[in-house]
């Protein structure tokens, strides 16, 4: 029986799939420039003609990635305006960033590793390596306005840093370290001030 439409498309896309995991895996272990796409492809069960159908080569793979790790945050961001007050739509937003980087945390450890290798910010270009993290800055600019925090602009600034840092520590280590104590912290240096309610929240994800 001939397979429908939407069975063709998940087929496409769990091709798609597998070739990005294996481009992810085999970036952070052997390096962006040392890995052929031949290797990739090879990884991923499918032909060298078939990732070249997917993807523009190792520097569109490079990219897909990233925008992967986008469509990520854009998710945390999404949690967070559910919340009816911008300190509750911060503290959503931290926690669910957290949540994610716990669910997909093979991927978000290889991204990290990845994105710290010479060169491969170099091909991604300005939209993911500048536009979008001041887009993200701005976001978190402004939730922090909102909430009455003083100087929203530089503590945007330490809070994007804060949030991208323990991400990375849960990373290498995520069977010792304490992210959600440490979420419950941030919410706390960032969003609530001295004596406010809230401080013995429940730790839990969102």
């Amino acid at each position: 029986m001939p397979r429908t439409p939407a069975q063709l498309e998940q087929i496409r896309e769990a091709s798609r799939e597998r070739i990005l995991r294996s481009a992810c895996r085999l970036f952070a272990r052997h390096g962006f420039a040392a890995t052929p796409v031949r290797r990739i492809a090879e990884d991923a069960g499918v032909s060298q003609g078939l990732l070249y159908n997917y993807f523009t080569g190792k520097e569109g793979l490079l990219q897909a990635i990233f925008e992967r790790s986008m469509v990520d945050v854009q998710r945390s961001f999404a949690h967070a305006d559910a919340g009816t007050t911008a300190a509750e739509q911060g503290e959503r937003l931290v926690r669910s960033a957290f949540a994610t980087v716990r669910e997909n945390l093979a991927f978000w450890r290889l991204t990290y590793q990845l994105r710290m290798q010479p060169g491969v910010l170099e091909g991604l270009g300005d939209d993911l390596v500048r536009a979008w993290p001041e887009a993200i800055r701005h976001q978190l600019e402004e939730l922090l306005r909102a909430a009455g925090v003083p100087s929203p602009g530089i503590e945007a600034r330490l809070l994007f840093a804060a949030i991208d840092g323990v991400a990375q520590h849960y990373a290498i280590d995520p069977d010792h370290y304490p992210l959600d104590e440490v979420g419950t912290a941030l919410v706390r240096r960032f969003l609530r001030p001295p004596g406010a309610a809230g401080e013995g929240d429940a730790e839990a994800g969102p």
